[in-house]
């Protein structure tokens, strides 16, 4: 009986990073990552549709919308360091806060974030819109999609870039 619960642990213990390197990049996916973004208040710096997994922190004031389109499935969203929230939707909660994290893995979600020093990491199929500060002097923050070098956040509102191949094909 010991050997059994032994080997149940062992196997267990191989199982999980198993289980995360199916969460890694498959064929198809693309990658997002966002560093030290801000746009003008009340405009998204990320509103991003992906099916795959998101991590992220806002450091200053900021708002995130997370809007789980699969919310009956085994994922659920995570964030920590908010000082409010409140469900939107059935599907879909809003955080506001200062130093906030959070992460969407292994669902499909909309996140939506609002604020600055907005850092964003995302692998997946989806599309994704981002916006910076129209006076470039001010640092805006920069992005990379799907590999490409890092550029400045647009002035003028990117819509709905892909991310990886298109989810429907």
């Amino acid at each position: 009986m010991r050997r059994l619960a032994v080997l149940s642990v062992s196997l267990l213990a191989l199982a999980a990073p198993a289980a995360a390197s199916a969460l890694a990049q498959a064929p198809g996916d693309g990658t997002l990552v966002v560093k030290n973004g801000t746009a003008p208040r009340g405009v998204p710096v990320v509103t991003l549709i992906v099916t795959g997994a998101a991590i992220g922190r806002i450091t200053n004031l900021g708002t995130i919308v997370i809007d789980d389109s699969t919310p009956n499935d085994s994922f659920s969203p995570e964030v920590t360091g908010y000082t409010s929230h409140q469900d939107t939707s059935y599907t879909a909660t809003k955080w506001i806060g200062v130093n906030m994290k959070f992460r969407a893995v292994g669902g499909t979600y909309k996140i939506t974030i609002y604020g600055s020093g907005v850092d964003l990491s995302a692998v997946g199929r989806g599309y994704v819109s981002l916006s910076g500060v129209p006076d470039a002097t001010s640092g805006d923050g920069v992005y990379s999609l799907n590999g490409d070098p890092f550029r400045s956040l647009p002035a003028t509102p990117l819509v709905k870039l892909t991310l990886g191949t298109s989810p429907t094909g």
